[in-house]
């Protein structure tokens, strides 16, 4: 395994490691990477697909101070309120760590050595599904995941050290602060859940180390960063970004990790965008808002969490149904989705 040392970046390169490092993992196959970036805040950091004004108040963001800045993974969003890690692990393919992982399992199995490394360091860690890992029992770290079309996996983890990383009630948007994400449990920083004596240097290292020893790999020190596309992951004030300009009215739907979107795009053949809180491969939701998608996600390497294809596939109907009837549709229409 690949590694780059865990080092201080500012937040908007530590961002652009993740397709950095997914383009190394494509190119060169028998080697995942690895790398651990210590980074500060404020900020809000958006999932790929995630409304902005959805998720936050651009206007409390900016009067805080705290830049909304967006990465390449797909999931829910996460204030950094001081110190952090994000941990950035790119596989060339599902399976490359652990080779029972498939298309299903694939955050489960590869979150394993993130919970060895926590627990390494003091703090033992729990994955029960979705979005978070619970540190001594609390909510403490996020996940975010995207994938190719030919079957490499990026997985990025964040966790704050001087703050939870749940959006405070203040820069929440309305429809954000509707949702639970944390079962009731109250979300902790690094700092309360951690031995005092653990830095967040040695954190970031000893999760790295564990990652590699629980696949029973080598750590390779990769030595210089690859070059980084960081004026991507600068930060953005759009109301609607990434929404395509031009897009209709958004749908919402309510799923188990929250919320799906849809807008019509207005072009012919009729295509509508997919977004929101769901853990999907971006290349995947795009097909289905083409109309253009696997029946089931088993087939192929298709991280899918926290929705369902079907769910997606309704929602950019009702998009494209609003786009048709001339707007008819309210554009913060909901409905729940049963939890399955």
């Amino acid at each position: 395994m690949r590694s780059l040392p865990p080092v201080h970046r500012p937040l908007a390169d530590a961002l652009a490691l993740g397709p950095a490092l997914l383009a190394r993992a494509r190119s060169a196959p028998e080697a995942p990477w690895i790398a651990a970036s210590l980074v500060e805040g404020p900020a809000v950091v958006l999932g790929a697909v995630q409304r902005a004004a959805r998720v936050v108040d651009l206007a409390a963001c900016a009067a805080r101070g705290a830049p909304v800045l967006r990465r390449s993974t797909t999931g829910t969003a996460a204030f950094l309120g001081g110190r952090g890690v994000l941990w950035t692990l790119a596989l060339p393919h599902v399976a490359a760590l652990a080779p029972d992982a498939t298309a299903r399992t694939l955050l489960n199995r590869n979150v394993r050595g993130f919970l060895k490394g926590f627990a390494r360091a003091g703090a033992p860690a729990h994955y029960g599904g979705r979005e978070w890992i619970a540190l001594q029992h609390r909510p403490a770290a996020w996940l975010g995941v995207d994938a190719t079309r030919d079957g490499a996996v990026l997985i990025e983890v964040f966790a704050g050290h001087d703050a939870p990383l749940a959006i405070p009630a203040e820069l929440a948007a309305p429809d954000e602060r509707a949702v639970d994400r944390w079962l009731g449990k109250a979300p902790a920083a690094l700092s309360e859940v951690l031995p005092a004596r653990v830095s967040l240097e040695e954190l970031a290292r000893a999760v790295v180390e564990a990652i590699a020893l629980r696949a029973a790999l080598p750590l390779v020190d990769a030595g210089e960063a690859p070059e980084l596309a960081a004026e991507r992951f600068q930060p953005i004030s759009a109301p609607d970004d990434p929404v395509p300009p031009g897009a209709g009215a958004a749908v919402l739907a309510r799923v188990p990790i929250g919320w799906i979107e849809a807008a019509a795009l207005g072009e012919a053949p009729a295509r509508a965008w997919l977004g929101g809180d769901v853990l999907a491969a971006r290349w995947l939701l795009e097909d289905l808002g083409r109309g253009a998608a696997p029946a089931s996600p088993d087939a192929g390497t298709l991280p899918l969490e926290g929705a369902s294809l079907s769910d997606l596939r309704t929602l950019a109907q009702r998009a494209l149904s609003a786009e048709r009837d001339g707007g008819a549709c309210h554009p913060r229409v909901a409905h729940d989705v049963e939890v399955g």
